[in-house]
Parts: C-alpha cells; sequence; structure tokens
C-alpha cells in the first residue's frame, strides 16, 4: 500500500495567496457567509445601547456619565460606591465578599476588585493587592445626620445592583444575560438569507466520483456565488437524486422576519422599555391589542429605578452629594426638565449630560 503522508507548508500557501482547503487561490474560493457573527455584532451594540440610555443620573461624582456608570452595570450586574481617603476621590468598583453575612444573607464587610479581571502585570498586581486590603462596611439603610462619624465617610460603601436579587447577593450581569436572546435573533438572518437562496432556482448535479467534482466546480463554486452569478449548478457526489433536493417547501421570508421582530420584542421587554410583544399580528392591530399585547413591561422598568433611587438616597445620606437617578426622556416619553425637548440634552458642565437643579444638588425626595 502506498504512503501517501506528507507535511504541507501552510505558510508558504497563504503568503501565496492560495486556500489550503481547495487548493485554488483565494480569490477563487468561497464567498464570506459569517452572517450570524456580523449581525451579533450589531445586535450586542444595540443591546449595551439601550441598557445604558434607559436611565439617566444627576451630579456623579468621580468623572463619570450617566452611561459609563450604567456600561459598568451591564457588565459587572453590580458594583460598590466608596470614598478612597488616600486618594481623595469617590469610586465605583466591582467587589467581593470579606468577612461575614448578616441575618438576611446580606454582605456585611466588602473589598473593592479591579473592573479586569487581567493581573498579570506587576501593575495588575499591585492594583490588586491594594484594593483587596481595603475593607468597606456595606450600608444598606438611610443615615440620620446624628448617627454619622467620622470614620463612616472612609470605611463605608453602598452597594448598586442592576436589578433586584434573587436568592444569591451577586446577579447575573445583563450581557450574559440577554446573550441566548441576541444569538437566536442573529440566527434569523442567515435562514432569511438561506431561504431566499433557495428561492433563487440552485440546483445539484449528481457526479459519479470525485474527479467529476471538480469540472462542476470550475462552473459553480458554491451556492452563495453561484446564486449571485447566475450559476444554475453546483456538484454533489453520491447517489442523490435532483428530484430530492427540491422536494421541501421553502419558508416565506416574512415569518423570519416577524420571528425576529419578536425576539427583539423580548429582548426590549427584559429592559422594560414599551415594544409590540412577542406576538405581533401581520395585519393592523386596534390600540387596544397593541397594548395587551405589549404586557407590563413599566414593572420591570420600575424594578431597576427603585433601586437606583434607594441607592441613591443611601448615599445622599452619608456624604451628601446629591445624586439622583429618573428614566430618560426617550422611555418615558415626557419633557421631564421643561426644555420642550423628548430627548436628554447633553450640558458641557454637567458630567451626567442632564441640567440640576439651581442649588447645585437635585431634588431626590
Amino acid at each position: 500500500m502506498a504512503n501517501n503522508a506528507k507535511m504541507i507548508d501552510l505558510e508558504t500557501l497563504y503568503q501565496a495567496g492560495i486556500d489550503p482547503k481547495t487548493g485554488l487561490p483565494k480569490k477563487f474560493g468561497g464567498a464570506k457567509c459569517n452572517t450570524k457573527e456580523d449581525i451579533k455584532k450589531i445586535l450586542r451594540i444595540m443591546d449595551e445601547q439601550d441598557a445604558v440610555n434607559r436611565y439617566v443620573w444627576y451630579n456623579l461624582p468621580c468623572n463619570l456619565t450617566s452611561a459609563e456608570l450604567e456600561r459598568m452595570l451591564y457588565y459587572k450586574g453590580q458594583l460598590a460606591f466608596f470614598y478612597m481617603k488616600d486618594l481623595d476621590e469617590f469610586y465605583f468598583m466591582p467587589y467581593a465578599l470579606d468577612g461575614t453575612i448578616d441575618f438576611y444573607g446580606r454582605f456585611n464587610t466588602i473589598h473593592p476588585v479591579p473592573m479586569t479581571c487581567g493581573t498579570d502585570d506587576k501593575a495588575g498586581k499591585a492594583q490588586a493587592q491594594y484594593l483587596e486590603s481595603i475593607k468597606l462596611k456595606c450600608i444598606y439603610g438611610f443615615v440620620l445626620p446624628e448617627e454619622i462619624k467620622e470614620e463612616d465617610l472612609y470605611t463605608s460603601a453602598v452597594l448598586l445592583h442592576d436589578y433586584t436579587k434573587q436568592l444569591s447577593q451577586t446577579i447575573i450581569p445583563r450581557v450574559t444575560l440577554n446573550d441566548g436572546i441576541l444569538d437566536v435573533e442573529s440566527e434569523c438572518v442567515p435562514y432569511l438569507r438561506t431561504s431566499l437562496l433557495m428561492g433563487t432556482g440552485i440546483k445539484g448535479v449528481r457526479v459519479a466520483d470525485a474527479d467529476q467534482e471538480a469540472s462542476v466546480h470550475e462552473g459553480s463554486r458554491n451556492m452563495t456565488r453561484a446564486a449571485l452569478a447566475s450559476e444554475p449548478y453546483i456538484p454533489i457526489v453520491g447517489s442523490i437524486e435532483f428530484q430530492e433536493l427540491t422536494d421541501g417547501s421553502l419558508t416565506n421570508a416574512q415569518d423570519y422576519l416577524l420571528a425576529m421582530q419578536g425576539l427583539e420584542n423580548l429582548r426590549l421587554s427584559t429592559y422594560g422599555i414599551d415594544n409590540g410583544g412577542l406576538f405581533e399580528k401581520k395585519a393592523h392591530m386596534l390600540q387596544s391589542e397593541a397594548d395587551i399585547n405589549g404586557g407590563p413591561v413599566g414593572l420591570v422598568l420600575q424594578d431597576g429605578l427603585s433601586i437606583r433611587q434607594n441607592f441613591c438616597n443611601i448615599v445622599n445620606s452619608i456624604w451628601g452629594l446629591g445624586i439622583w437617578c429618573e428614566p430618560a426622556e426617550n422611555i418615558t416619553m415626557a419633557d421631564q426638565d421643561g426644555d420642550g425637548l423628548y430627548y436628554d440634552e447633553n450640558d458641557e458642565n454637567e458630567n451626567s449630560g442632564i441640567e440640576s437643579s439651581e442649588d447645585g444638588g437635585s431634588d431626590y425626595e
């Protein structure tokens, strides 16, 4: 038996512009077909934009904008707010349990952890070690002025969560929660594309052996290129009859768009943003039907808002910063600041992008 084992220098083929799989120049290779990955990147950006812009923060310290704070919550799920005396600055940072829990299972003491996980370099390790040495007492309720001690300003932390916790004291970040929806939604476009390709009349040709396959490939490189170039044949090695390839009925392209629209509405409902509901009729809907179909998404938005405003009240009772959080005007469709516009203007004098009250604080009570 002949020994056909061989080693192929792939690097040389790449430099020469040859595709090792087909042995043909790369320009003759199959057309780019990573549609799902491309669409998911777009949907991921949209998901993050919806998440970080649904709330607007007032009077934030630590040189953070409203969108930056919400972005940290989007990727981390929860943050600790505290004042670092050595650096004379307030910080929002992820945290870890450092001690015991109370009767409700809540953390008594925590220490901050770096935002990024990469601590291989010396600077990253030094930062992690420094933050681990900081012990902060968690405050869960409004603190009266007469109860505040000076040391509380430097040793206290207030925890902020994106949504209501379950049994655990840590929650799953939105970027992970919505990944499943985005993954299925991004598949709708490739399915739609395949359905449209199947409707263009591309046919398979049965060949006797692999030698005959090359001659058919010369006429039709692949299905996508054949459809775009009006090439009617693609090679199929085997005994499959031509009629078997065309027995299946094609799904209407509109059905894929309706499925994608339903998934998009599901994604928006996870943020409490008004949408058309999981199922939208193809025909015209009455307003009452649309309202019922949309569902009570306001409670989802209220959940996150209540958590943020309670966080603001506790922080303001300790440090008197006057921070506050409100739903974005695009979400409520109400002119909350009285400027005659249904969107939030970015005032260059405010780090949150929202004009504060005249006395420098916000009306948060």
